[in-house]
């Protein structure tokens, strides 16, 4: 279902994945976030003031080695769903000629943990895969709105001047096998996760690749025209 927010086309629905198939992406998941951990890849990103948490694509071969496989099915699953959702929310009607590229990134929480406030700037859309949402969460109509537990919050991305931010925000129920894909450009958190065990998804940025003119266009030359 596409829901239009504000109005930003918003898709949330239920993957057509089994509870096996889930909790094999789920260990695979957990699996691939461990390794990261534990050693670190080499990249070539220039050094920043802020320390980048992840800085991987299990879309990568060598993350692609360790995949179960359901894996192949994801990443043909993944492609289908953005295509329609371009077609459907954007009417993009050559959606079947498109080059589209993506960026699949393992996210792990524990108890106390949450997803800070971020847009994600290099990508188009982003599709969320909620894979485990841990245990003992308390029913949504019995929490406290200004605590919450692990809810993804999305923002009205106009600028309105003197508007409440609490009439800004969205609030999606999260459960395993929750697909959710919106803009980039939306600013987005969750509520911290406060139920026991771990709450795991998977993060997919996407961006479209081919007809944007980009032929068109040459570089500045940066500081080597500086006098």
């Amino acid at each position: 279902m596409i829901d239009y927010l504000w109005p930003t086309p918003v898709l949330y629905d239920s993957a057509p994945w089994s509870e096996a198939e889930i909790e094999e992406l789920r260990q695979f998941t957990v699996d691939r976030f461990h390794a990261h951990k534990t050693c670190p890849p080499v990249h070539g990103l220039p050094d920043v003031d802020v320390k980048l948490r992840v800085q991987l694509n299990l879309f990568h071969e060598h993350h692609e080695v360790h995949a179960p496989d359901v894996w192949i099915r994801f990443k043909q699953w993944v492609d289908s769903v953005y295509r329609k959702y371009l077609l459907e929310a954007h009417g993009v009607r050559n959606v079947h000629d498109l080059k589209l590229q993506a960026r699949c990134i393992p996210v792990r929480y524990l108890p106390g943990m949450r997803a800070q406030p971020h847009y994600h700037h290099t990508c188009d859309h982003v599709l969320c895969l909620y894979l485990d949402c841990g245990r003992g969460r308390s029913p949504p109509d019995q929490r406290d709105w200004t605590v919450g537990d692990g809810e993804l919050i999305l923002q009205d991305p106009r600028p309105m001047a003197g508007f409440p931010f609490w009439e800004k925000l969205r609030y999606i129920e999260t459960f395993p096998g929750l697909v959710v894909l919106h803009p980039s450009r939306v600013w987005h958190e969750t509520n911290p996760f406060n139920a026991q065990g771990e709450r795991t998804l998977l993060v997919v940025t996407l961006r479209v690749m081919s007809h944007n003119y980009c032929e068109l266009y040459t570089d500045l030359g940066g500081s080597a025209l500086c006098p």
